[in-house]
């Protein structure tokens, strides 16, 4: 059974905690006010060391108060942890193109077991089943089912007593390579779904379990793995056995359950793009006091939020500008962009500069500009700058900016269960 220990990003680290799982002050955490000697951690994920495991939601995921209640009560925390896995599996698997392992060549996200190739073994599982590809090789020999196929074409014909006898006789042989391939298979599959059972709710093969022992003995799966898949025909299978051979030559560290490490060290890119998610899906609309609404179920909403680049500079430099989430038609126009942040405490210059620049002169065409950070709490609005009338120029309109907060939780199961392609 796994010792589960909770933590959130953005919040006070406990040291005997930051001692147990050796976490690195700059890299894993970081000074929120060195005056009071604050340390707080700074990525989101899991690192399990053999069976203790500490898990780092996103910040706002939790309130405080119900933080330190699931730091006592692992069986309450389960589902959640479920659904941070399956969050951080699904936005590395969308950004494929930036995968280098399981992760990110920005460094952005860390992990050192082998999810990447167990995660193909089980597709193929869900797929086709344990393997049961028949590798046929012949050989010489008189036990066993005669290959009269090869026996014609490679062996000596011999005529005795008017009968013509082909020599030597050519056997068949499939079976101990089909068993190996299938026993690995399930190996990768089950002692990963037991390594990490607060992970997956993935069903286990029910395979027949082998006494062989694949962790005392990678060098030699490895090299029978590679000498199989030299025998197998179809790309799907020989696909499989690269996945294994991947999977049991990145294990060989941790074959004695070492400390495993899956993180994302910037967690605001995730931000972003369930955002995006979010409000395809969710956004109703605004109210005349700037208040937005999003719907509970899916409404797949008709405002299509979009990444957009401007071209706002005729210098030399061509300098654009590039809003998270964008829309327009005849009567609003849009400027949403997606804060990673614990509080809005500062006047954000940026997207103040994007209203500035995008928005219309023109009456009948409002700009509706908001920053969209998480929260514990129930959605809410209010307003983050408004631009005092002093300011307004003649014949515009007043610059506001809306602080939109949005439950951490609420987005995460949105975006697990969001089809969109953004």
């Amino acid at each position: 059974m796994q010792d589960i220990f909770l933590g959130q990003d953005g919040t006070f680290i406990f040291e005997s905690t930051k001692k147990e799982f050796e976490l690195v002050q700059g890299l894993d955490t970081r000074f929120k006010n060195k005056d009071i000697n604050s340390e707080v951690y700074d990525f989101v994920g899991l690192v399990c060391k053999k069976d203790k495991t500490l898990v780092v939601f996103p910040k706002h995921y939790y309130s405080n108060n119900l933080l330190k209640e699931n730091e006592k009560d692992n069986n309450s925390s389960e589902q959640d942890v479920h659904l941070l896995f399956d969050v951080i599996q699904k936005y590395i698997f969308n950004r494929k193109s930036t995968a280098t392992k399981f992760a990110g060549e920005k460094l952005d996200f860390e992990s050192d077991y082998p999810f990447a190739s167990f995660f193909s073994v089980y597709n193929y599982f869900k797929q086709f089943g344990i393997y049961n590809e028949r590798i046929t090789k012949t050989k010489v020999g008189y036990k066993g089912k005669i290959s009269w196929k090869d026996t014609i074409r490679k062996s000596h014909k011999i005529y005795s007593n008017g009968n013509l006898i082909h020599l030597p006789l050519y056997i068949k042989e499939n079976k101990s390579k089909q068993v190996f391939i299938s026993d690995c298979m399930a190996f990768v599959i089950d002692y990963t779904l037991e390594r990490f059972p607060f992970l997956f709710q993935l069903a286990k093969t029910n395979h027949k379990k082998t006494t062989f022992d694949f962790l005392e003995n990678i060098d030699f799966v490895i090299r029978k793995l590679q000498e199989y898949k030299n025998q197998v025909f179809k790309d799907i299978n020989k696909r499989l056995i690269s996945d294994l051979i991947n999977y049991f030559t990145e294990i060989e560290g941790h074959k004695k359950g070492g400390d495993i490490h899956v993180k994302i060290k910037y967690f605001n890119l995730v931000w972003e793009e369930m955002i995006g998610h979010y409000l395809n899906n969710h956004f109703s609309h605004i109210d005349n006091d700037n208040n937005l609404y999003f719907e509970t179920e899916n409404i797949n909403s008709k405002v299509r939020f979009s990444k957009k680049t401007f071209q706002v500079d005729k210098s030399i430099n061509n300098f654009t500008i590039e809003p998270d989430h964008y829309f327009i038609d005849d009567d609003l126009q849009y400027i949403f962009d997606a804060k990673y942040y614990d509080v809005l405490d500062h006047l954000n210059y940026k997207q103040y500069s994007y209203h500035e620049m995008l928005k219309s002169n023109k009456d009948d065409n409002k700009t509706i500009s908001a920053l969209i950070i998480p929260s514990d709490n129930e959605n809410t609005s209010e307003i983050h700058f408004s631009l005092a009338d002093s300011y307004v120029k003649e014949g515009t309109t007043t610059t506001t900016i809306i602080s939109q907060k949005l439950k951490t939780k609420d987005v995460m199961i949105s975006y697990l269960n969001s089809n969109l392609n953004l």
